[in-house]
């Protein structure tokens, strides 16, 4: 399994094999994608709701399904462009997650424009480029953000282990900033400025002898319009708190069969404010995660696969009255596996165990603590084409 690319360029001339061509040859088009199944068994603490005829206690059996198709598409030497539709059952339409054309300008830099996967997180935002099954704690959250709409430029110099890109977007930790707004209406969002936009910078140096990479990420948005568990929780009619985030992670591969990744991101929220322009108090946020991560492909098996081991912890601070904390831990393992001997079918399981506690504030009853653990097992089906 391959990790996403943090460039969105980069990633398009990855998945792009047409030959070069003339400015004025018909664009040579390819196609890619894959469907996800996944079976599974999940507990938790959740007591028994009496008003309910079904024992809301017990555990929850079933499946899920999802799968993407895109499009790439080299129009010139120097032109191409990139279409990612995403299909899932809980959504009553396609979901459009990337589209955008990557512009080389010269052999070292490439300048993009369109939707895109930001940049933000070491963990891939599609199952092709995860080492476990199920959605994480830490990229699942949206504390890796959302789909961007907006243009970046990316450097990298041949033959320098430094690479990197700029990025201006409508914004990072809003949704809505990822779908088209009316600009004669205003942005999407009533909660932020018209004219607010976010801005990110993604800095990668490659380790010697390809042994991995180290990676350093930021992003800021002048202001939020989305409430959530780390956001600005703005009023009616006010202005959300601006949101600044800055991470590290790393990927290292010391011997051939191994590989690790760990990462760390911390994330901020400023004070919204009311219609009268007044700061809220107790809207700011704090966050800090972490995530470290063991991948070991076991050599000389009949059926290729590899193991995983995976630890997350989230611990985020509010500015509530109560003093609210909030921590989450989450731990996997995981077994990969090609039983047919190919790269385009994985089937996967996992098991993984999770635990968050709430103290105080607006998530649990002032002066008390609301714990819940529980865990998941799967099995996953993964095809590629």
């Amino acid at each position: 399994m391959n990790l996403r690319n943090l460039v969105p360029a980069l990633a398009l001339a990855a998945v792009t094999a047409a030959p070069a061509m003339a400015a004025d040859a018909m664009p040579a088009v390819s196609f890619n994608g894959w469907v996800d199944t996944i079976f599974s068994y999940s507990a938790d603490d959740s007591d028994d709701v009496p008003a309910t005829a079904k024992d809301d206690s017990t555990g929850a059996l079933g499946f899920t399904s999802a799968a993407s198709i895109k499009a790439n598409w080299k129009v010139t030497d120097a032109l191409s462009a990139k279409i990612n539709l995403w299909f899932d059952p809980d959504a009553a339409e396609v979901t459009m997650r990337e589209a955008y054309f990557a512009w080389s300008i010269n052999d070292t830099v490439t300048w993009s424009m369109g939707k895109y996967i930001d940049h933000l997180g070491w963990l891939s935002a599609e199952p092709t480029g995860l080492y476990t099954v199920n959605a994480s704690l830490i990229g699942y959250t949206a504390a890796y953000g959302n789909d961007v709409l907006g243009t970046s430029i990316a450097v990298a110099p041949k033959g320098s282990p430094l690479s990197g890109s700029f990025h201006i977007v409508n914004g990072y930790f809003t949704g809505s900033d990822a779908t088209n707004a009316d600009l004669f209406a205003g942005r999407n969002s009533d909660e932020r400025e018209n004219t607010d936009l976010g801005f990110g910078l993604d800095v990668t140096y490659a380790l010697p002898d390809d042994k991995g990479n180290i990676n350093f990420e930021l992003a800021y948005d002048m202001s939020s319009g989305q409430t959530g568990d780390y956001l600005g929780n703005a009023p009616n009619n006010g202005l959300g708190g601006d949101i600044f985030l800055v991470g590290l992670n790393a990927t290292v591969k010391p011997v051939k069969p191994l590989m690790i990744g760990a990462e760390v991101q911390y994330l901020m929220t400023s004070e919204a404010e009311t219609a009268a322009g007044a700061e809220v108090v107790g809207s700011d946020s704090d966050r800090l995660q972490f995530l470290l991560l063991a991948n070991y492909a076991i050599e000389g098996a009949s059926v290729p696969m590899s193991v995983t081991g995976m630890v997350q912890y989230i611990t985020i601070d509010y500015g509530t009255a109560g003093s609210e904390t909030e921590n989450r831990l989450g731990v996997a393992a995981a077994l990969l596996t090609n039983p047919l001997n190919s790269s385009n079918f994985g089937l996967n399981f996992e098991i993984g165990f999770f635990d968050s506690e709430n103290e105080g504030g607006v998530l649990s009853t002032p002066g008390n603590v609301t714990d819940n653990n529980g865990f998941e097992i799967s099995v996953e089906g993964l095809v590629t084409f």
